[in-house]
């Protein structure tokens, strides 16, 4: 059943039930009005000498044509019984007009426990008897019976027709004032179903009502839900481009990796004594595989978000100094000495540690990795915590000032690092600019004094 029908049908019920009870206690009211009003009138018309016609002639009162002293007394028509409708009976409830009838047992009852008035109607509700006590104890008329038509029952047409007429308007205000509602509420059904279909229309609703509430709140939960799914999305497309990254370019390390170990056993199988300096391109390139690995690992992080996951407070100071640990032993087996320097007081920076790391990490790797043997690699912190600059300095080949602006893009690689390592992937300064600038830093190339490549990190407050 439609929301319209259904309010117009509960209401008209509701409408109906409602007016039945009150013709119900209407009728009861009515009834108990018609017997007060009776026995007032027939006290009334015995203190106005009913009781003395009755009494002195008791076999023949009120006569068959009724009280004739009612003639000669006009009065209130209430006061006028019509006729062979009263009759007097004594204390005993006996009668000596023989034409009266029985007096009624249950009337009878009334009386005896007491009350000074009682009433009955007939079981068809269309007669109404009452039997009044008068005030005097003796005589043949100390009790009067009247009998009188009734009012409607509670149940009939007369009470009944009123309150259908009544729910038949209240139905059709209903259905007609309805209608608004029952728009509105098939504007919001319809918006609600246009959000499996991806629809970027907002869920809008009329009025300022609960069903404008609700409507709000599923915008809420709309936007809530098309937030979700775009993260899904960008999380899916991130996790799809690391699993091709990852297949693609790891291949190509592991087999030059592959091509060492098996060159290594073909020499030891040969029985050619092997030195030290034999396993140095195998282990450079695990080590190239590791850190391509944190690369692809970084980058699929960076493109899963907009900004930073964690704003953590870094020490820089720890930072620098574990980055230049990690790599001091392939400097070493390089012959490259690498320095750090780092001022006294902590400097502390807020960001995500493990992008920072990664993008510090990856500059100094680049500074080893493509600089000559007996080469030099410094890795300075100076400043403050609302301005500091970070540098990587080293003696190296350098970058081509061609190159410099497009050496940050993704996937491509300098001349220089072309020559000395053509499979590498062209990621690490990538990831660095990326990380420096979701971190509000600024990251510099330029030539070193005397030859080399010196990367600056430097941040001011007054710059973010």
């Amino acid at each position: 059943m439609k929301l319209r029908a259904r309010l117009a049908l509960t209401l008209g019920l509701a409408t109906i039930s409602l007016l039945v009870l009150l013709g119900w206690a209407q009728s009861r009211w009515h009834s108990r009005l018609r017997v007060d009003a009776l026995a007032e009138a027939a006290v009334h018309r015995m203190d106005s000498g009913g009781r003395e016609r009755c009494e002195a002639d008791p076999e023949r009162w009120p006569g068959p044509q009724g009280d004739r002293g009612a003639a000669r007394h006009p009065g209130p028509s209430r006061h006028r019984f019509p006729r062979h409708r009263v009759f007097a009976y004594d204390a005993g409830f006996q009668s000596r007009n023989p034409d009266n009838p029985t007096f009624p047992p249950e009337l009878a009852q009334q009386l005896a426990a007491g009350q000074d008035v009682a009433s009955h109607r007939s079981p068809d509700e269309r007669r109404t008897q009452v039997a009044v006590r008068m005030p005097w104890d003796q005589g043949p008329c100390t009790v009067l019976l009247l009998r009188a038509k009734g009012p409607p029952p509670w149940f009939s047409g007369a009470v009944l027709m009123p309150a259908f007429l009544v729910a038949l308007a209240v139905i059709l205000v209903a259905l007609f004032s309805a209608g608004p509602i029952v728009r509105r509420v098939r504007q919001l059904t319809e918006s609600v179903q246009k959000l499996g279909s991806n629809s970027e229309e907002p869920i809008r609703v009329e009025g300022n009502d609960e069903i404008a509430e609700l409507g709000t709140a599923f915008e809420q939960s709309r936007q809530t839900i098309h937030a979700q799914l775009a993260s899904l999305r960008e999380r899916e497309a991130a996790l799809r481009n690391y699993i091709a990254n990852t297949s693609h370019d790891v291949m190509l390390p592991l087999s030059v990796l592959q091509g060492h170990l098996v060159a290594l056993q073909q020499r030891i199988e040969a029985g050619e004594t092997l030195d030290a300096q034999a396993v140095v391109p195998s282990i450079e390139e695990s080590q190239y595989l590791g850190s391509l690995l944190h690369n692809l690992n970084a980058a699929a992080r960076l493109e899963a978000r907009e900004g930073l996951a964690h704003r953590d407070p870094i020490d820089l100071n720890r930072l620098v100094d574990r980055v230049v640990d990690r790599h001091r032993p392939i400097a070493k087996r390089k012959r490259i000495a690498l320095e750090v320097a780092v001022p006294e007081h902590t400097i502390e920076f807020p960001g995500d540690l493990t992008l920072l790391e990664q993008a510090l990490g990856n500059i100094v790797q680049n500074a080893v990795r493509y600089n000559r043997a007996e080469g030099h690699v410094a890795v300075i912190l100076d400043g403050v915590e609302d301005a500091w600059v970070l540098r990587v300095v080293d003696d190296g080949p350098g970058i081509a000032e061609s190159d410099r602006d497009r050496v940050v893009e993704h996937s491509f690689r300098g001349t220089e690092a072309r020559t000395r390592h053509p499979h590498g992937m062209g990621l690490g300064l990538h990831i660095a600019s990326d990380v420096a600038q979701r971190h509000g830093l600024r990251l510099a190339l330029s030539d070193t004094e005397g030859g080399g490549l010196t990367v600056e990190l430097r941040f001011a407050k007054r710059d973010t």
